[in-house]
């Protein structure tokens, strides 16, 4: 099927919708984002998150993992007072990303250095070394600047820990927060700090140039810090006082840890900033082992916001809007997939292909979670099928040679328009992890800026331009038969996938 380029239709429309766009900032600049059409809809959030207005031309996508890369050693050597960074895991060989690091820390003693990891993945060892090892000479170096705190799930415990091997034992639960702040700027991303997610690895980023925010993210992470291991110079491990140990006083840990996650959240809460803009963003965290779930209540009243528009609408399906819907692993939660089957727009997924897939021709065990992945993927087509709901929902893969996929979140086009006007960005690939066992935090964008539209209109044009349509056909491809051990155990450990 012929396919028009959304590139070339958007050139094509481009001056109407730059005119268009002029005459709706001009007038969201008097009198604020949420009370114009339509995203007065969506003013009702704000009871589930604090909102940071701003100007459109203070958030900038990036598109590829080496702008990525470029952004973050800039960044870290510009910085003046403060770098704070929450990733997965630092990559062993990653010493050049350091060293440079070290060297912003040689030109400033004022420069403070937080870096949250997770735990169990950062004590990893590959040839001797680990995130702990690599991190702790920045500790040795300038023990006065720098803090390594590596959160440790309190779900792994007892027979658990001594049983499970490294690796599986992460399958138990994750600091999995990608965030990196520099001063007055943070950048949200999904991908950690690697040398695949520096070069071949698509992922998202998004600067935000505002100290407000930039401010609420190093909070942020100073809490979930606070009941973190702290690493030591000698790579050791220990606990802030008064902190109770994750895996010794599990329940203890968890009261504890929701208790401070929850005065944070209150701190924040109903902080509506009344100074006009053309955007607004909204912050929120999902963490699962400790009843925080602001990141899926948000999702699911976006969800219901675009059902009730498209029920107001239900008469002409093209006043329904558009969700472009991504994550690298295709695990949507019960949740999430029966809201989108009765929601009343149009939803477009972008996954990866199992050749995407970072796990694809992987060792062990882990070669068989791309064709796990594909089993689950199959349901929900199949589901849709059952629905007849092809016409409105679309899956597609991304398939790239030599590239692998790991992108997750949504942008929201209202009805006609051809630019997202919303996007979430952040590190949760809606799936039964980031729900349940995780540690997560995403952010809501809306805007009315017309460059920033554009630029969203970019990045998730750019992932589709790598993609192909899911078809029945796909799945009747030999190389896409699921073993049945696969089936069974996709459908036993879908919570850790």
């Amino acid at each position: 099927m012929l396919r028009l380029p959304l590139t070339l239709l958007a050139k094509r429309q481009l001056p109407i919708y730059l005119n268009l766009a002029r005459s709706i900032h001009g007038s969201c600049a008097r009198h604020g984002l949420f009370e114009n059409q339509p995203y007065h809809l969506f003013k009702p959030l704000q009871q589930l998150a604090p909102s940071f207005p701003m100007n459109g031309g203070q958030i900038q996508p990036l598109y590829e993992p080496s702008d990525f890369y470029r952004e973050l050693k800039t960044r870290i050597l510009s910085a003046k007072e403060r770098i704070f960074i929450a990733a997965l895991y630092i990559g062993q060989s990653e010493k050049e990303l350091v060293d440079t690091i070290r060297q912003a820390l040689s030109r400033s003693k004022q420069l403070q250095v937080h870096i949250l990891i997770d735990c169990l993945r950062g004590t990893r060892t590959s040839k001797s070394e680990s995130s702990a090892t690599l991190l702790a000479t920045l500790l040795r170096d300038y023990p006065d600047q720098v803090q390594v705190s590596m959160y440790h799930t309190p779900d792994l415990k007892g027979v658990l820990k001594k049983t499970l091997p490294p690796r599986f034992n992460e399958s138990i639960g994750l600091m999995h927060l990608k965030v990196y702040g520099f001063d007055d700027t943070v950048m949200l991303s999904g991908a950690n700090l690697s040398t695949d997610y520096f070069t071949n690895r698509q992922d998202r980023y998004i600067l935000f140039h505002d100290p407000k925010l930039t401010h609420y993210y190093q909070d942020l992470l100073k809490v979930v810090g606070s009941f973190s291991y702290q690493l030591t110079h000698d790579v050791q491990l220990t606990l802030p006082n008064s902190t109770a140990d994750p895996v010794r006083q599990s329940s203890l840990f968890k009261q504890q840890a929701r208790e401070r996650l929850l005065a944070f959240i209150n701190k924040y809460k109903g902080q509506h900033d009344d100074v006009k803009g053309d955007t607004v963003v909204l912050p929120v965290i999902q963490m699962g082992p400790f009843g925080i779930r602001q990141d899926e209540k948000l999702t699911l009243a976006l969800l219901e916001i675009a059902h009730r528009h498209g029920v107001a609408n239900s008469d002409d399906r093209q006043l329904w809007w558009t969700i472009h819907l991504t994550s690298g692993y295709f695990n949507f939660t019960d949740r999430y997939k029966q809201f989108i089957l009765n929601t009343r727009a149009k939803f477009k997924f972008l996954t990866a292909s199992p050749e995407a897939n970072g796990f694809f021709n992987s060792k062990g065990v882990s070669r068989f979670l791309p064709p796990a992945y594909t089993f689950i993927e199959r349901q929900f087509y199949r589901q849709v099928v059952k629905a007849k709901k092809q016409e409105m929902i679309s899956i597609e893969e991304y398939k790239r040679p030599n590239w692998t996929y790991h992108a997750k979140g949504l942008w929201v086009n209202f009805a006609q328009k051809p630019w997202p006007s919303l996007t979430m960005v952040g590190s949760p690939n809606f799936g039964h992890r980031s729900s349940q066992r995780d540690l997560e935090a995403q952010a809501l964008v809306m805007t009315e800026n017309e460059t920033l539209q554009a630029a969203l209109y970019k990045e998730v044009d750019r992932l589709h331009h790598h993609s192909q349509l899911v078809t029945n056909e796909t799945f009747e491809q030999q190389d896409r038969r699921v073993p049945y051990g696969v089936r069974v155990a996709a459908s036993v450990v879908k919570t850790m996938l």
